[in-house]
Order: structure tokens, then sequence, then C-alpha cells
């Protein structure tokens, strides 16, 4: 931009020169005036202040948060920035995540209250920043100098995702049980200590003796059965079709399977089952020792070209499993879909969901994501071990 105006300054001296007018000649004049104060005023108080530029650094915190909800951005407390009229400077906090959603925030750390400013985040991701910046420019926007402030690779913001307002209308087989030592049974044939069996009871209370001479299933009433520990594992699967999606659309449709998930962790946690959360990814799988709330802010829409795999953890083989995915025109061996499916424990039962939903008014879209879903349910439903669903919003 200052180039450009500096030409248009040359050209006001010519013109001036070749019609010999004075008045375009003093105009040029004033505008040179400017852009040299434009010029200068910024590489001066850059010289000034270029220790502090690239020291200066601002603490995000809490770390943790919902989508929608604001976090702090903190400065320690210094001595203000020297100023020279005309010239701006400005903080900017440059995060974004690993599927190249972008969030800034610039700020003056000299007329912030408390030395803290609050933003709002809208999207959900793990959001990582090279590094900040420190920026002095003009204020007319010609000449502009900055300084980059190097952060650590670690997430500094995790915007987990709200959970959907309705759970997944599927029925999850759990894994294992844990029971309690002192559980008593009573091994009684007294019909008044029984009732008729009902779909849900534990069959570990259904008296098989008077099975065998009525035919009719009791279980017995009145035992000291604290109720089982289920296990459960749920994992999202952030491939993509490119056939299917644009990578905005999957990073939107990964936000989906996200809340659908905290959707199903939180409602099966309810019923007192130990929930773990996972997804693929083309990076370093994280561990389940975050909240499921907190690690979905982590996946990020990858392609099916890119290499991925479920993370895993030690005893999820003994984990009922609930998967969400999006759908797609082709089953790909490489996908990290398949290899779960291909290595997954023979008595490992596996609930396969694929979630689709069109987020414009295009009737041509929304058919063809559920064709692609119904597609997918039908032909991993014939694998073993695996019953897959699909679900259009």
């Amino acid at each position: 931009m200052g180039i450009f105006i500096l030409l248009i300054i040359i050209l006001g001296f010519i013109a001036g020169a070749l019609r010999k007018e004075l008045v375009l000649t003093l105009v040029a004049a004033v505008f040179l005036a400017a852009w040299a104060y434009c010029l200068v005023m910024p590489l001066v108080l850059s010289f000034i202040h270029h220790r502090r530029g690239w020291t200066i650094t601002a603490r995000i915190s809490p770390r943790e948060i919902a989508v929608g909800d604001e976090t702090l951005l903190t400065f320690p407390p210094a001595e203000k920035f020297f100023r020279i009229p005309g010239v701006l400077i400005r903080y900017r906090v440059n995060l974004t995540t690993l599927d190249d959603r972008r969030l800034l925030h610039d700020c003056d750390p000299d007329f912030l209250q408390n030395r803290t400013d609050t933003f709002t985040v809208h999207d959900r991701g793990a959001y990582y920043s090279a590094y900040d910046e420190l920026a002095i420019f003009d204020v007319l926007g010609f000449f502009r100098c900055s300084f980059r402030i190097p952060q650590d690779l670690s997430p500094r913001l995790l915007a987990g995702p709200g959970a959907a307002e309705e759970a997944l209308p599927v029925t999850v087989r759990s894994g294992g049980t844990e029971h309690h030592s002192e559980s008593q049974y009573q091994r009684t044939d007294n019909l008044i200590d029984h009732r008729p069996y009902v779909p849900g009871d534990d069959p570990r209370r259904i008296n098989w003796k008077l099975y065998s001479h009525d035919g009719e299933l009791f279980v017995r009433e009145g035992e000291r059965e604290p109720p089982p520990h289920s296990h459960l594992l749920i994992l999202v699967d952030t491939q993509f079709d490119p056939a299917l999606y644009t990578r905005e659309q999957a990073r939107r449709a990964v936000d989906l399977l996200c809340e659908s998930a905290l959707a199903a962790a939180l409602s099966y946690a309810d019923e007192g089952m130990d929930i773990a959360v996972g997804y693929s990814a083309a990076t370093a799988a994280k561990t389940h020792s975050l909240t499921p709330a907190v690690l979905l802010a982590y996946p990020a829409a990858i392609s099916l070209l890119s290499p991925a795999e479920f993370s895993r953890t030690p005893g999820d083989e003994d984990r009922g499993v609930l998967i969400l995915a999006l759908p797609r025109t082709t089953a790909g061996e490489s996908s990290a879909l398949d290899g779960f499916l291909r290595t997954q424990a023979q008595n490992q039962m596996t609930e396969l969901v694929f979630i689709c939903k069109a987020d414009d008014n295009d009737l041509h879209r929304r058919e063809s994501l559920a064709e692609a879903a119904g597609a997918c349910a039908a032909l991993y439903g014939r694998k073993g071990g695996v019953t897959a669903k699909h679900y259009a919003f």
C-alpha cells in the first residue's frame, strides 16, 4: 500500500512540473510528508520497543471451554508502551486448528482494564499457536512492523462441543461387568419371592429350576445385587470422503459427530456406564485421561486419502464400541474405520452409526448423503460383530 501511494505522489510531482501548477506540486509535497511520517515513525517506535517486542506474551485462561463461551487473555504487569501520535500498537493472538480453522484476536495491551481482555470462541477445536504477534503500524495502514513471539507446540485453547439436544436412538451393547464381592443371591423356589422375567433383567437372577418345571421365566426378588458397571468406548471417525464433502462441509460434519458423541457419552454415563472416548487421527493418538467434552475438542476433519487410525488404550478390547462416522462412497482398506474393524477382537460388540446432515437447502445433496449413508450401513452391517445403522438429520 505504501509503495502504491508513493507512486501516486511521484506522478503528482511529475504532473505539477509538466503543467507548471504550483498547487498540484504542493499537494504532492504534503502527501509526501505524510507518507514519510508513516514510514519513519513505526520504524522509530519499533526500534524503541524491539526488546520488549520479542518477549511480551499473553496467557489464555481458562484453557478448556465449551463452544460459545468466553476465555480470558491476560498480560503480565508492565510499563505502558511509549507512544507516537498516528502510530498504533496491537497484540494479536493467532490460533489455528489441525483442520485450518483460524481464530484471530487483536487488542491494545495499554488500554485493557486490569491487563485482561476477553474473546468468544465460536468453533470447536484444539487451537495451537506457532506465534503471537506484536504489530506497530501507522494509522493509515501504509507500513507495518511486527514482532513474532514464539509459542510452544501444545494446544493453548481447547473448545469442546456442546452436546446434541437428543442422544442418537441407538441401543449399545456394553462390554464386561464388574460385581461387588458382597453380593448375595437367594436360592429359593418360593414363588412369593419371584416375579415374571421382563427384558432387561439380569439373566443371573433367573430361576432356571422353575423354568424346567413350568417353561416360564421368573427372576428372584430381594437380592442384594448392585447394578452392573458396564464399559463402553465411543469413537468418532473424522475421515471424510472428498467426493461427498468439501473441507468446510467436513469440518461442520465432524462437529456434528462430536456433538452426538458427547450426548451419547453423557446419556450412558448417567446410566452408570464407564465411558471412554477416542477418535481417528493422522497424528499421535491422545489418551482417554481427559473428560469427553475436552477430548472431543481434538478431532479434526481428515480426508480418506490421509493415513489415520483410532486411538487405543489398554482395556479397550473389553469394551462395547459405538462408532460415529460420516458416509462415504467407497470402503477403503486403508481407512481408520476399516483398520479398526479388521483388528478388533472377535467377541467385541460394535455399533456403527453413519450420520449425515445437509446444512443447506440442496435437496440433491441431501438425497446423495442419505443414499451413501444407507449404502454404508448395509455394507458394514455384513461384517461379523457389527451392527450398522444410518441416521439423517
